[in-house]
């Protein structure tokens, strides 16, 4: 059985909702006025994919529409657009979850970065069919190379610092079902 308490477990939930509320209000405050600003790395969709391949029961489907959503809200991004192409790459991942938590860490790292930068390549295609405004390549390529180089770092932060790991073989959550 999994021996954490409810407690534990609601906290462990809270810890992903809060780190996405923080994130967010880090995105709209203006730290940096220059005209030439470099992108920096998506760390929330690090932080959801990281969630969701270690313990996907801390980050549900409804707190990452929340964050997601509030994002695109916040960022004045195209409405669900972003919250739709992240919730497909999380189901994704969460529909083959067995085979991330197989894979040792050099491989999960490509495929993050794999599914970002479909992510990327999707939603700026969408964007350009719809005649909105679209990125410079150069910004795109950025934020996928530091998304790819932030994640093992978000990972091992998680495991050393919040203790959210990837269960051992045959654990079993609190109703019995193998995690």
């Amino acid at each position: 059985m999994d021996d954490i308490s409810p407690f534990q477990f609601w906290m462990r939930r809270g810890i992903y909702l809060g780190l996405g509320v923080l994130l967010l209000l880090q995105a709209i405050i203006p730290l940096n006025l220059e005209a030439t600003h470099i992108p920096g790395p998506d760390v929330l969709y690090a932080i959801t994919m990281a969630y969701v391949i270690r313990r996907p029961e801390y980050a549900p489907l409804w707190a990452i529409v929340a964050i997601f959503f509030l994002r695109d809200v916040l960022t004045m991004a195209p409405l669900g657009l972003g919250t739709l192409l992240f919730l497909i790459a999380t189901e994704i991942v969460r529909s083959n979850l067995q085979a991330f938590r197989e894979y040792f860490f050099g491989i999960e790292w490509l495929w993050v970065s794999v599914i970002y930068g479909l992510i990327l390549l999707v939603q700026t295609l969408i964007l350009s069919l719809s005649v909105s405004f679209t990125p410079k390549f150069v910004d795109l390529l950025y934020q996928f190379l530091f998304t790819a180089l932030v994640y093992p770092v978000i990972v091992l932060i998680m495991r050393y610092l919040f203790a959210i790991d990837r269960p051992a073989a045959g654990k079993t959550d609190a109703r019995g079902h193998h995690i």
